[in-house]
This record gives structure tokens, C-alpha cells and sequence, in this order.
């Protein structure tokens, strides 16, 4: 579907997000990095969510992996992140990953795992 995805821009030639068609007849708008935020009636509703939302959904809380997210830097294919919090710590911190503040680059399927829905938690109280 990636063959059908349309830059969106503001007037100031930066680039704020891309929307694409859904396979249904819907419209679906990303961000830059091309994260799903929602999806629309048309090609014209979708743009229009894009411009009223602008770049400043990437300060919103976004999730990975159950981890609360901060964007720190994004790009088509590309998101420099901090993965966890003080809330978040004692889920984040490894052996292997002692800075739970640490910036993290992610990037191709690890994008798809991006989302601004904080996902349930299951049984274990781990999502």
C-alpha cells in the first residue's frame, strides 16, 4: 500500500505526515515517520486531520512495547526515542539496558510498534 502513500505538507514545505488508502475505500493519515493516527472518510478529511494535528502530536505520550515513549527526533522510516519514564523504569532497566533514559533509534518493523493507545495489561499487570 506504501505505492499509494502521498506526502503531506505544510505551507512552509515541511513535511507533517503522509495519508493513504485503506484497501476499504477509507483514507488513512500517518505520521512523518508513518505511524497510523486514524483513519478517514476521504483523501481531503484525512489531509485536513493531518493539518489541524500538525507536528505536534509527536509531543504526545507514544508507547513501545508496553514502555511509555518520548519522541525525541522523527523522519520518514526513523524515530529517536526515550523509552520509559519513572513510571515505566523498573520495566525498562536490564542488565543489558542499565539507562532506562537512554535514546533509542527505531526503525522498520520496530515502527509499526509505535502508538500513541496505551495498550491493556494483561493478567500479569505487563501488557
Amino acid at each position: 500500500m506504501t505505492s499509494h502513500r502521498a506526502e503531506v505538507r505544510r505551507d512552509d514545505e515541511e513535511l507533517i505526515g503522509f495519508v493513504e488508502p485503506d484497501g476499504s475505500g477509507s483514507w488513512r493519515y500517518l505520521t512523518v515517520f508513518g505511524g497510523e493516527l486514524g483513519t478517514a472518510v476521504d483523501e481531503g478529511s484525512a489531509v485536513a486531520e493531518l493539518h489541524r494535528l500538525g507536528l505536534g502530536v509527536l509531543a504526545e505520550r507514544w508507547w513501545f512495547r508496553g514502555e511509555p515513549v518520548t519522541i525525541v527526533e522523527a523522519s520518514p522510516g526513523r524515530v529517536l526515542a526515550q523509552v520509559g519514564g519513572f513510571a515505566g523504569m523498573a520495566l525498562v532497566i536490564t542488565p543489558e539496558a542499565p539507562d532506562a533514559h537512554e535514546t533509542t533509534e527505531l526503525t522498520g518493523a520496530e515502527l509499526d510498534e509505535l502508538s500513541l493507545r496505551r495498550p491493556y495489561p494483561t493478567a500479569s499487570g505487563r501488557p
